[in-house]
């Protein structure tokens, strides 16, 4: 059964994403869409101002998503399927005060909902006007980029080219792997956003290529650090080492993201990490005389350099 693609928009408080997700619906006409918005607290979104004419609308009750993960998507995500209605891509828009990596984990770490379900990407809306000032003052706003696949900058149209620039300088320090598109007077994002395939083996082939070698990007405790190697790499140790690294570090890393050349397997390994939740799947074929160099990119919080390189040393080299 062909699984169904899950778009997560996330974003802080007052980006712009109930524009950015009814443009979305109006660019696709011929999808057919579900959509989950969550409330936050007693007040919450009408979801009439969410999409126009769309009666696939389930709303999270109980707060943000990320506080009710355990339960309430599970059921939301069973009660889409078991009824009637006939979709073809999930749209999840988590609140402004939201840690996205939440609800990414659910698609990846559990097995009946992966089994359903493909994430698609992460859009996170910028605005760039409160950017600077919001990264300085709440976390979350900081986790909301650092976790995001495609960055749209909103409301270009209200501040100078200079602000702009500083904008996407700041958030490529957090994320150097996120595509990025500037958006003005809240028009229609140009970029095709349901085949973005950010978790795609070949996605992340393309994205982790420029890697050249080792380097670092900080803003800040958020830090971005890239790592190359030669070698064949032993699958049992890859294991190990991935299950050391996300068991004292999984609070803190926001996304992980690999490519391996394991020991006799001519194909690539594709390794992505979300929070304490890492998924395994086969890339493209090894070229013929390609050089194969081991590739690692990991974004988190007060992540230390010296540490992975230990892990990476003692285990993957040993």
């Amino acid at each position: 059964m062909k699984k169904i693609k899950v778009t997560l928009i996330t974003g802080f408080l007052g980006a712009g994403k109930t524009t950015f997700l009814n443009n979305l619906i109006k660019k696709y006409p011929d999808a057919k869409f579900a959509v989950i918005e969550n409330e936050f607290g007693e007040v919450g979104i009408d979801g009439s101002l969410i999409v126009d004419n769309q009666e696939d609308i389930f709303e999270l009750a109980n707060g943000c998503i990320c506080c009710s993960l355990n339960g309430e998507l599970r059921d939301v995500l069973r009660n889409l399927l078991n009824s009637d209605k006939k979709f073809d891509h999930l749209l999840v828009e988590t609140t402004g005060i939201a840690d996205p990596s939440a609800v990414a984990a659910a698609f990846i770490g559990d097995p009946g909902i992966a089994s359903l379900f493909e994430l698609n990407a992460t859009v996170g809306i910028v605005d760039v006007k409160n950017v600077i000032q919001s990264i300085k003052e709440d976390e979350i706003a900081i986790k909301q980029i650092a976790f995001s696949d495609f960055l749209v900058f909103s409301k270009c149209d209200e501040v100078s080219e200079e602000t702009i620039k500083q904008a996407l300088f700041q958030c490529k320090l957090m994320n150097p792997l996120a595509l990025t598109e500037k958006n003005y007077n809240g028009e229609v994002v140009k970029k095709d956003i349901l085949n973005l395939n950010s978790f795609s083996s070949s996605k992340v082939e393309e994205r982790a290529s420029f890697v050249a070698g080792a380097h670092s990007h900080n803003h800040g405790d958020t830090v971005s650090y890239s790592f190359t190697f030669e070698g064949n790499v032993d699958a049992t140790k890859l294991e190990m080492w991935l299950s050391v690294l996300f068991q004292l570090q999984f609070e803190v890393i926001y996304r992980f993201k690999g490519i391996f050349n394991i020991a006799g397997e001519s194909n690539k390994v594709i390794v992505q990490g979300v929070r304490n939740e890492s998924k395994i799947v086969i890339g493209s074929e090894w070229g013929v005389g390609e050089q194969r160099i081991n590739r690692i990119v990991i974004i988190g919080k007060g992540i230390k350099r010296e540490a992975i390189e230990k892990k990476i040393n003692t285990i993957l080299l040993r």
